[in-house]
């Protein structure tokens, strides 16, 4: 996709963003979906152990068409974490982020969809990145950025906007860890109304990297884990 394109959806969704796509993910429980083991490109189960934190890898959950990130912080991230939703929202405006998995509570996971414009990785380009260095945008290292309009998210608070027109925080994936096999399997996630735009707003790009109604098909029991470099063909820097 180009970005002229990109933009002008990112545009067009703004409105209905207004209305209040987002708005009510953030009250919402974890809802259940079908435990996907993550996997490399030869379907073996990836070694947590052996994840680089250098840059976000992409998997898809819990849909064949839903990219997510999972981010090696290379630190322990905060846990139980209570992040504000939104306060218009009747009966409960918080839900509570449990905190990343592995020996370390170093491994988090997010649905890579910015909650400003909806922007997220494809096959072609990937304006959402992990900036594990730091960056011109990101300032400090460590921050998930959206080149597009400039938010940055700290991954390690439960990908809370810290800067720029995000003011939700991005959908987090539920993840468990199996100490004895050193593996890591995605379980849950909290909010679907954001999924359910950005499935309408890049239909026509889904179906043709997915195939028609394929993109929302659920992901099975195993779900391939690569580099983002490795799956977008172009990451900007911001």
């Amino acid at each position: 996709m180009d970005r002229r394109r990109f933009i002008k959806i990112c545009a067009g969704s703004t409105a209905a963003l207004a209305l209040g796509v987002p708005r009510v993910w953030a009250s919402e429980d974890y809802k259940e979906f079908e435990n996907a083991l993550l996997t490399d490109t030869s379907g073996s189960p990836i070694k947590a152990s052996n994840l680089g934190s250098e840059e976000a890898y992409i998997f898809h959950y819990p849909y064949k068409g839903l990219p997510c990130f999972l981010i090696n912080l290379g630190k322990a991230s905060a846990i139980n974490l209570p992040l504000a939703g939104d306060p218009l929202v009747e009966g409960n405006s918080t839900y509570n982020w449990p905190g990343g998995v592995g020996k370390g509570s170093n491994l988090v996971a997010y649905v890579a969809i910015c909650t400003h414009q909806i922007s997220s990785p494809n096959k072609d380009v990937s304006y959402m990145r992990y900036a594990a260095s730091g960056s011109k945008l990101a300032g400090g290292p460590g921050k998930i950025v959206c080149c597009a309009h400039g938010t940055i998210f700290d991954p390690a608070e439960g990908a809370k906007p810290v800067f720029g027109p995000a003011t939700y925080p991005l959908l987090p994936i539920r993840l468990e860890y199996n100490s004895s096999e050193d593996s890591l399997m995605a379980t849950g996630m909290a909010g679907h109304h954001l999924v359910d735009q950005y499935f309408k707003s890049y239909k026509r790009d889904l179906i043709k990297e997915f195939g028609p109604g394929v993109y929302r098909e659920g992901v099975g029991s195993s779900t391939t884990t690569l580099l983002l470099s490795q799956y977008s063909a172009s990451v900007p820097a911001c």
